[in-house]
């Protein structure tokens, strides 16, 4: 920092080197121009250092006051935090009440599922056994789950493997399916035959060619049930010729067995 002395401040300065040597006994003496000089740089050196530290002072009081006022406004932003905390504390109660709430729904939803899977979990494999092949093929993996350990670990997937079982069964018992599958004859051999389901309540099957035939029903407790029966195949084929409109439609005679064990014949 530049420095600026009056002329006044020298002057006084050196009448007061002078008055000094008076009071001293002196006053006849000459002034020594090196002592007063020496005198005077001092004065000067102090009234310098003075100066700079009072500039220094100036300097950092500003940056005090700069900073009180930056932590006067984070106080304050922080006051308007905590005032809005806590009167946000009461939602916070409501909301945890109301999350509590939900999940003790949940977890009593999920307990009626998980009992509603084990009831009809028996009935539904039970039911599965007595599907046709080509209904077991397509909803192998469902029915696998089912019977796997981990059904009742998780409820939900297996009730919606049960929805897609039931799904299934009801659109295979609405349609015709024709199938290719091999039997097994009474000597042993194994042919293949077309099999033709209509729904779920019956099937005739017959060799491409030769006598080979017969007709299926569903059985109470198991799979399907197949009897022989070769003088229908001739029938069977034509049937199978209309459903694949190889041929016009027209009136087969194919036998129905009623519940009551009777085998009778419609057109």
């Amino acid at each position: 920092m530049r420095m600026r002395f009056s002329y006044l401040a020298l002057t006084l300065a050196w009448l007061t080197v002078a008055g000094h040597a008076q009071e001293s006994g002196r006053a006849s003496e000459e002034i020594n121009p090196v002592h007063s000089r020496e005198l005077i740089r001092q004065w000067v050196k102090t009234e310098r250092m003075i100066s700079e530290e009072k500039s220094a002072w100036q300097a950092e009081k500003q940056q005090m006051q700069d900073l009180l006022e930056i932590y006067g406004k984070e106080l304050s932003l922080l006051n308007e935090e905590l005032n809005a905390a806590g009167g946000s504390a009461g939602l916070v109660d409501e909301s945890k009440e109301r999350l509590e709430t939900s999940l003790n729904e949940f977890r009593e939803a999920r307990q009626f599922l998980r009992e509603t899977v084990a009831r009809l979990l028996p009935r539904l494999q039970n039911l599965a056994k007595r599907f046709p092949a080509p209904l077991v093929e397509e909803l192998d993996a469902d029915i696998e789950f089912l019977h796997a350990p981990e059904a009742l670990e998780d409820p939900r997937d297996a009730l919606k493997s049960m929805i897609a079982i039931l799904n299934a069964a009801e659109r295979f018992n609405r349609t015709l399916t024709l199938a290719e599958e091999t039997r097994v004859l009474g000597n042993g051999k194994q042919v293949s035959v077309n099999v033709l389901y209509l729904g779920l309540c019956r099937a005739y099957y017959a060799s491409a060619t030769g006598s080979t035939a017969g007709m299926g029903v569903p059985s109470t407790t198991d799979q399907w049930q197949w009897t022989e029966q070769n003088e229908i195949a001739e029938q069977v084929r034509q049937t199978i010729s209309v459903y694949l409109k190889a041929r016009q439609p027209q009136l087969v005679n194919l036998p129905v067995q009623l519940q009551t064990g009777d085998t009778r014949k419609t057109k």
